[in-house]
């Protein structure tokens, strides 16, 4: 037998496995799938809130609810130069009548000296009467000036007491009473009471700002509205044109406040009362007009956006009167321009 000879051409049988396994496995893994590409997505389409430019009538307002008060306060103080408080006869609201206590002072012992004094003139008019009744000229006219003297002593008196009391000067209703009780010390023009005149009214607004009420003038129009019934009125004070006396007596309230008067308010309202009411301060006609929330300033500037088909470009305007909502646009746009709120 002849020997085996390599050949270097014959495959192993190893080596020829191990190529078949690669390429069988190949064959065994599933193909790959195409990537698709990403859709194309459209952006969405913005949306504005937006107005049109119109031409209209512009009003400036000052409005809301106004407290029914006393044209008159009538502040009630002792005239003595002071005591000690003994009572207060009244309560805050309560309605009062002319020459009515109201409060009045510890009298101390001035009644008792009264009513010694008044004794003392019973028992000079006695004795005057038995002078007359034959005595001589001098005994009767002594006699006569005792009973004089009386009489004046027994008027200081009166007038001392009354100096301790307090009596309303008109009918009306207690409008203000000093937190005070019995025994503490009241000096003299001291207010302790305050009593106003209720046939007399007026009405009182306070703004939250002073800066509302800028434009208001004594003399405006003044249009009520109660029970369904319209009044009008007039304004009749002012921040700008309050007394200086009233100023230093509340200085908070009149610089924030505006006073009316009406013609004639029905006989159902009180005092303390809310009533509406309308001023008008300004007014433009056929002037055109924009949302106030249209208006936009940055560093000076005063301007709104526009929009002009899909694309939007800013507008420098002029304003002119400006209410609560709208504004007056005196140049930079034109009637049936868009503009975009903010």
């Amino acid at each position: 037998m002849k020997p085996f000879k390599s050949n270097r051409y014959m495959t192993h049988p190893l080596l020829a496995f191990a190529l078949i396994v690669p390429l069988s496995a190949c064959s065994l893994l599933p193909k790959e799938e195409q990537v698709l590409a990403p859709p194309l997505v459209e952006p969405a389409e913005i949306e504005y809130d937006t107005v049109e430019v119109k031409k209209g009538e512009l009003v400036k307002h000052v409005k809301g609810l106004a407290t029914v008060t006393p044209l008159e306060n009538e502040p009630l103080s002792f005239t003595q130069s002071s005591g000690r408080l003994k009572k207060i006869h009244v309560k805050k609201g309560d309605a009062v009548k002319e020459n009515q206590l109201i409060a009045e002072l510890d009298s101390g012992s001035l009644t008792f000296e009264l009513e010694l004094a008044e004794i003392e003139l019973k028992k000079a008019e006695i004795r005057l009467k038995q002078a007359k009744q034959g005595a001589d000229s001098y005994t009767i006219d002594l006699a006569e000036l005792d009973v004089d003297s009386l009489t004046i002593q027994i008027e200081k008196l009166k007038s001392e007491i009354d100096k301790t009391k307090i009596f309303s000067p008109l009918n009306g209703i207690v409008t203000f009473i000093e937190e005070k009780k019995a025994g503490d010390l009241i000096d003299a023009f001291q207010p302790v009471v305050q009593v106003a005149d209720t046939s007399k009214l007026q009405l009182i607004y306070t703004a939250t700002s002073a800066n509302e009420l800028n434009e208001t003038k004594i003399g405006m129009d003044v249009k009520v509205e109660t029970n369904g019934k319209s009044i009008k009125g007039k304004v009749v004070q002012t921040p700008s044109e309050v007394p200086r006396e009233k100023l230093e007596e509340n200085p908070d309230l009149y610089q924030r406040s505006i006073f009316m008067t009406v013609d004639k308010l029905p006989k159902e309202v009180n005092v303390g009362d809310s009533i509406d009411f309308d001023v008008i301060t300004a007014k433009a006609n056929d002037v055109l007009i924009i949302p106030k929330g249209a208006l936009r300033s940055l560093a000076g500037r005063t301007y709104v956006q526009v929009l002009e088909g899909d694309a939007k470009r800013e507008v420098d305007i002029d304003s002119g009167l400006v209410s609560a909502t709208e504004v007056e646009v005196v140049s930079g746009l034109a009637e049936g321009d868009t503009v975009i709120l903010k």
